[in-house]
């Protein structure tokens, strides 16, 4: 008995000795009231130049005074439709020292089930909206409409020429086309480019008559002879460009609303008191009216909702482009 005893102490005290050197070895979680000491990262699961790299930049530049003036680093980590990025995120130390900024990708990858390597709900929490960006509508010269109710008509009056380029097979201007053809009924063909600008230069080499696009790719040539912006798929008209028209205010379309959204994540674990600290950070900058001006120079409109909107906003998402999808049969693969 008394070598039992014993030999209980000793596995005890092993025990003790163990988790004593477990926990020097862990690091420590830093008290919220800290936060940040240290830079953080903000990943852009895209190239350089892009949307959502120049949206980071440009937090990159304003955050830190709200954030006790420590750098931000952006870094881009591309492939596979945003996953690669994204997952890196996910898979990140839950301490609010990597941060992911994705557009609404993210939710259609998810929504089409090409989501690898994470779980969007699962692995990665919202932290705030930044941007918004309707996909803009054009048509080239040779398209004799002027809104979008003629536009209708002339895709009737045309079918041979009913086909329409965007900036990707799975993009949020493919899922656009798609939403284009359930409401009006109509048939337009996707004409899949590998990006924005190559779509928009096969509208203005008349190549493809219709084309949905970003707006900062379509709007320096919107006013020229050779592409015209008819509308904006949103349900109302942006305020740096009021003269386009938003796709709802057009009847047959009143219901339609895909906004290309820009937003910033944090890994699902990271404490709710660095998830807020970040928030308030986010929200301060974008009410800077020198920000908004910045963003709106870009063709973009400050869309500032914290993370429970943005978390409504992604169940949306979610649910309208597995409809969309569906019904148009859009496979990613």
């Amino acid at each position: 008995m008394g070598s039992y005893v014993r030999a209980a102490h000793r596995a005890a005290h092993l025990a003790v000795l163990l988790t004593g050197m477990a926990l020097s070895a862990s690091p420590r979680a830093e008290p919220a009231a800290a936060y940040p000491s240290r830079p953080i990262t903000i990943v852009v699961p895209y190239q350089a130049g892009g949307g959502a790299d120049t949206i980071a930049r440009l937090l990159a530049q304003n955050l830190p005074s709200h954030l006790n003036n420590q750098s931000i680093i952006v870094d881009n980590r591309t492939g596979a439709a945003g996953n690669i990025g994204s997952g890196y995120v996910a898979r990140a130390p839950a301490d609010g020292y990597t941060l992911l900024l994705n557009n609404n990708t993210i939710t259609i990858n998810a929504a089409l089930g090409y989501t690898r390597g994470y779980d969007l709900t699962k692995d990665l929490q919202p932290v705030s909206l930044l941007v918004s960006s309707p996909v803009a509508i054009g048509v080239a010269a040779s398209v004799s409409a002027g809104n979008l109710a003629e536009l209708v008509d002339y895709i009737r009056a045309h079918p041979d020429k009913a086909n329409y380029a965007s900036c990707g097979n799975g993009s949020p201007q493919h899922l656009a086309g798609a939403g284009f053809n359930q409401y009006a009924g109509t048939a337009l063909v996707h004409v899949p480019y590998n990006g924005c600008a190559p779509a928009v230069s096969a509208g203005l080499g008349d190549q493809v008559p219709i084309v949905f696009s970003t707006i900062p790719n379509l709007a320096p040539y919107a006013s020229g002879n050779k592409l015209r912006m008819l509308a904006v798929t949103s349900a109302k008209r942006l305020s740096f460009m009021p003269q386009v028209p938003a796709m709802a205010e057009t009847p047959l379309f009143k219901n339609m609303d895909l906004t290309v959204w820009f937003g910033l994540f944090a890994p699902a674990k990271t404490p709710e008191a660095i998830r807020r600290r970040l928030e308030a950070a986010v929200a301060a900058v974008l009410g800077d009216p020198k920000f908004k001006s910045e963003l709106n120079a870009r063709y973009y409109e400050v869309d500032a909702r914290g993370a429970e909107a943005f978390r409504q906003q992604i169940g949306q998402d979610l649910a309208t482009y597995s409809q969309l999808a569906s019904r148009a049969n859009i496979r990613l693969e």
